[in-house]
């Protein structure tokens, strides 16, 4: 016999999960694009940093996006969780490869896909269900 979701876990945390995938891939894409244009071009360091976090909060948009459509409710709620853990994911990438080094440019990214992740949330959960 199957138990009632009484407090609504799944309805929330399966559309996070789906959420973090979509952005994972969405950061692996771009990064797989950003290597290949760094092969053919010389890029600056600072470019390369800028880039690098921009892949990172577009691939929170798209966590949030992803989450917020599957989930069809509370939209800046589920993109804000996608967005912590898509942080914690890469503070967690960061621990393992540099050490711990945590400073202010790592709370400059969490502010960014926070942001991010909450703008698509929104835009997620206010998607038109049907194109006519």
């Amino acid at each position: 016999m199957k138990q009632p979701d009484m407090y609504g876990i799944k309805r929330f945390f399966r559309p996070v999960a789906y959420g973090i995938v979509a952005g994972t891939v969405a950061c692996f894409l771009l990064l797989i694009l950003m290597s290949v244009v760094m092969q053919f071009r010389d890029l600056p360091q600072v470019l390369v940093t800028f880039v690098a976090t921009l892949t990172f909060v577009l691939g929170g948009l798209v966590s949030g996006y992803v989450s917020a459509a599957f989930s069809r409710e509370r939209g800046m709620l589920v993109g804000v969780c996608c967005g912590v853990c898509m942080f914690l994911l890469l503070a967690f990438t960061n621990l393992t490869v540099n050490g711990p080094d945590f400073c202010a440019v790592a709370l400059t990214k969490l502010a960014a896909v926070l942001f991010a992740s909450a703008l698509g949330g929104v835009i997620g959960v206010n998607k038109r269900k049907k194109f006519r």
